[in-house]
């Protein structure tokens, strides 16, 4: 049987790697279960529409179903980007809709906060770069087991991660 491939890394900078929907199906794959969505936590679960919890990544063709019309991956796909600052149209209108947008959701969903530092990191010193800040960032400072946006504590030596994820 071949080896469930992840994608970390996004298009718009997003960190998927990070991301509550992603890990959980990940975690449940390695053990042999189905994730539920009562085990995402509060802030994914009661602010985004319920869908089976299923995801590789966005730059995958198995994503959660309230990434898949995301403008964003559509037209990044369509130019065979692998990420916006790739795009000789970068800045175009969905990344400014998008920042427009933006915060308005910070308050619902604090982790899109990233988005456009984390965009403009990948466009000033390479995705390669971002990729491995961003590896290292939801990474525990403690034991180096990765965590997720919205997660808590360590799974891994019970540090409190609330302070360390920046929101």
């Amino acid at each position: 049987m071949k080896p469930e491939s992840f994608e970390l890394d996004s298009y718009c900078g997003l960190y998927c790697g990070a991301c509550e929907i992603l890990n959980l199906y990940r975690r449940c794959l390695d053990r042999g279960g189905t994730a539920q969505w009562e085990s995402l936590p509060n802030p994914v679960r009661d602010n985004i529409p319920r869908a089976e919890v299923l995801c590789h990544g966005c730059r995958t063709d198995v994503v959660f179903q309230g990434c898949r019309g995301c403008r964003i991956r559509e037209c990044a796909r369509k130019k065979a980007v692998r990420a916006c600052p790739e795009c000789s149209d970068f800045p175009c209108e969905f990344v400014r809709a998008l920042r427009e947008r933006l915060p308005a959701s910070r308050n619902i969903l604090p982790h899109t906060e990233a988005i456009f530092g984390n965009i403009d990191i990948a466009a000033d010193r390479g995705l390669e770069a971002w990729i491995e800040q961003q590896r290292k960032q939801w990474e525990c400072p403690g034991c180096g087991e990765p965590f997720t946006w919205y997660q808590e504590r360590c799974r891994g030596c019970g540090k409190d991660l609330r302070t360390v994820r920046g929101y």
